[in-house]
């Protein structure tokens, strides 16, 4: 219990930190940067006594764990946009709904069992994004508000399905350092796009931004190692719909109690349908 509890705890204040950190000015690329330094930092450090790090190229997962590497980083940067801009509800539902894409990659590639609760599930995810989703704006305001958690649904997705590949076909007993690869290359990207920010606006990373990367980095990487834990010690099919529903529902309530975030009673039905469609894709 004490595994599934920190692995809901720390993925909400993952999403109720990017909030606070629109709130204190904190520069996301530089936080996020910094986050996937003491996120590489931590898994390196767990899996120094077991791994090869001079084999890394020749791992046969390795051009995976590249690819979801640069996909941990755009998604990441989209997350906390989403969570700024559309909402921390929003971007809840955003991010456990995208469970639908690697359930559907389970049933199309690996011939998993198509059983009624996957497919009434699936169909009831597709209108729950929708009334999640709906709100009157206008203009620039409503393609933000809609177009960020699109971006992270499908984005959040394609990373669960890389991993799910990637376990399903070339890892054996080596997971952390699979994850501690792509999160080195999500540093190096970060890097990356860090100096061409640099050298368009001249704008030296400061402390409180460095800082809060730290302590992003922290959660980031104990929220992935608390959840790969706690599904040693559940059945997935208990342990995930638990975990994304709670996340979703502290993040709601988070939202609405913290930082004033109101919904349309529309958009309260599409999270509880959204609760629903995760159970029935999880049986």
């Amino acid at each position: 219990m004490f595994y599934l509890i920190s692995a809901i705890i720390t993925s909400a204040l993952i999403l109720i930190i990017f909030k606070v950190f629109e709130k204190w000015k904190i520069d996301n690329l530089v936080a996020i940067t910094v986050n996937y330094l003491v996120a590489a930092g931590l898994g390196l450090w767990l899996c120094s006594d077991t791994a090869d790090f001079a084999s890394v190229l020749q791992q046969p997962w390795i051009y995976i764990s590249l690819f979801a590497g640069v996909m941990l980083m755009m998604t990441f940067l989209i997350y906390g946009t989403s969570v700024q801009k559309a909402g921390l509800a929003i971007t809840s539902v955003a991010g456990k709904m995208s469970v639908v894409i690697p359930v559907l990659l389970g049933l199309i590639w690996f011939n998993e069992t198509a059983g009624w609760g996957k497919i009434v599930g699936i169909s009831l995810a597709m209108i729950a994004f929708w009334l999640a989703f709906r709100k009157k704006e206008s203009g620039a305001k409503r393609t933000i508000y809609f177009y960020l958690p699109v971006l992270l649904f499908f984005g959040n997705g394609l990373n669960d399905s890389l991993l799910k590949i990637a376990e399903k076909n070339y890892i054996t007993n080596d997971f952390i350092f699979f994850l501690a690869t792509a999160f080195t290359v999500s540093l190096v990207i970060g890097i990356m796009l860090s100096g061409v920010k640099y050298v368009r606006t001249k704008k030296v990373p400061d402390g409180r931004s460095i800082l809060a990367g730290i302590l992003l980095g922290v959660l980031n990487w104990y929220s992935t190692y608390f959840f790969l834990v706690g599904m040693r010690h559940f059945e997935v099919s208990l342990f995930v719909p638990v975990f994304n529903i709670s996340v979703v529902v502290i993040a709601a309530l988070a939202g609405l109690f913290f930082f004033k975030q109101h919904l349309k009673p529309i958009n309260w039905v599409g999270i509880a349908i959204a609760v629903g469609a995760i159970v029935l894709m999880s049986l």
